[in-house]
Formats: C-alpha cells, structure tokens, sequence
C-alpha cells in the first residue's frame, strides 16, 4: 500500500480518482468538497438543495468530472452531522471508501480528510483512522494492497497533524505500509 501526502491543489492534481467526504450540517459543502462544487458549477449544492442527495452517513454519490477537475471518478462520501463525526465513523468511511474505489477498478485515487480543522478532532487521529479503515480493507487480499496507491490532501496549516497520524497508524501497522511524502520535500516519515 502506497500511501501518500500531497498539498497540491486539485487543479493540478492527476489521480484517477477522487473521494470527498461531506456532511449533512455544512451548505454549501464546505473544504475541498467546496471547492469541486465550486469547479462544478454547484452541482453538489444544487443535488443538496433538491433532495436529490444528503449526506446521511455512509451515502455515496458518484459524479461525472470535467476538465475543471482532473480526476476521471469523483466519489462524494456522506459523512453526517459535523458534530457528531468519531474515529469509528472515520474507520468506516476509511474501509467503504477503499471497498468502493476497488468496486469501481480505481486504484490510484486522492481522498479529502473529512472534517480536518473544522471539527473536535484532532487531524491526526483523523488521518489514523481513516486511513486504517483503508488499510483494513485493502490488506485482505495482497494483490490489492501491493497495487494500491492512495493520497490525503492535506492542507499547509495541518500537514504536519496528518504526518503525526500516518507516523501512528505506521507504528501500529508495523511499518508494512510505504509511505510517502508529495508536495512537501521538507519532510520525511521514519
């Protein structure tokens, strides 16, 4: 499993696919949520404002891309009420989010921090438990985790909080993960 850090816009940013966590009690989406919704028009708002979506727990919405936003696959992850997001709801959006990019044969994707510096969570135990729903997803078959490529956006203000989470979650996992650091030479993980 190749995990990766990266502080590069979306603009820029080429993976196949991207998973946006968003909650039911920030309209218009908030973080990088916001951001594809602002690069699409307000699609997500405007499926928001209809009913259409709402982002209960565990809802998952696949969206059409456009040359606004690199990824081919977008894939908004309902997160629930803000206030009541746990590292539990994190593992499970981590183990989902992984089961559905497997689902649909994408492999090499970019996922949001659902929350990060907005919520009572630390960002780092943010970043834990999410990425070890996706490790527990991915290490049941190993042909899955040795191909497996999958990067955090992480803000400037909190790259250093997603470091701290992945150094915890590369102690508990006994260093079988790779792990590397994009956008940000500046900093390495032992």
């Amino acid at each position: 499993m190749r995990i990766k850090i990266t502080t590069e816009s979306l603009d820029t940013l080429s993976r196949e696919g991207l998973a946006l966590g968003f909650f039911t009690d920030e309209r218009p989406p908030r973080g990088h949520c916001g951001f594809v919704d602002w690069r699409l028009n307000g699609i997500i708002s405007r499926e928001l404002a209809r009913g259409h979506i709402s982002a209960a727990f565990m809802e998952k919405v696949i969206i059409s891309s456009s040359p606004r936003i690199p990824a081919s696959k977008i894939l908004l992850l309902g997160m629930g009420l803000l206030a009541e997001l746990t590292d539990d709801k994190l593992y499970q959006a981590g183990y989902h989010l992984s089961e559905t990019m497997d689902g649909i044969l994408c492999h090499d994707f970019a996922f949001s921090l659902p929350g990060a510096g907005r919520c009572h969570l630390p960002v780092s135990a943010i970043t834990e438990s999410i990425i070890r729903g996706c490790f527990d997803f991915l290490s049941k078959d190993i042909e899955k985790w040795a191909t497996s490529s999958t990067t955090i956006l992480a803000g400037e203000s909190y790259l250093e909080d997603v470091v701290s989470g992945l150094n915890n979650f590369s102690i508990k996992a006994r260093d079988i993960s790779i792990i590397d650091i994009e956008g940000s030479p500046e900093m390495t993980i032992f």
